[in-house]
């Protein structure tokens, strides 16, 4: 018996060193509208490809949902130290992300999450007692 691929690992394997917890999964599997009946589980050929391809755009938006900087501690005892910096991820890398979900999410013409013309415009520093 050859071995499955469940959804659980499809989703991992589709993004590199991020772990996504099973809660997250599982949020992602009833975001994408999913039958009751799917699970992490699951084995991913038996999810029709519009399933399959939802449940990869809701990861996107969990990534671009996340923060761009987690974890990181440092452990220090007379002469020695340790340290873990977690996870590092730019905006814009996370702007990208959610892009890919929205191709998606355009592909099966459902709404778009966010909004792709959004940024900040800079006015300068203005004194608000000066009236104009």
């Amino acid at each position: 018996m050859a071995d499955i691929l469940t959804i659980e690992q499809y989703l991992s394997g589709k993004v590199r060193n991020i772990s996504v917890p099973d809660n997250a999964i599982a949020s992602i599997i009833m975001d994408a509208g999913c039958s009751s009946n799917v699970t992490k589980d699951t084995d991913v050929a038996e999810l029709p490809v519009r399933e399959r391809e939802l449940c990869l755009a809701w990861l996107y938006v969990w990534i671009a949902g996340s923060p761009t900087q987690s974890g990181g501690f440092t452990e220090e005892d007379a002469d020695w130290r340790s340290s873990e910096n977690g996870e590092r991820m730019s905006a814009s890398v996370l702007r990208n992300y959610l892009a890919m979900a929205n191709k998606i999410f355009e592909k099966y013409d459902l709404p778009l999450v966010g909004d792709d013309e959004w940024g900040f415009v800079g006015r300068g520093i203005c004194n608000p007692r000066i009236i104009r």
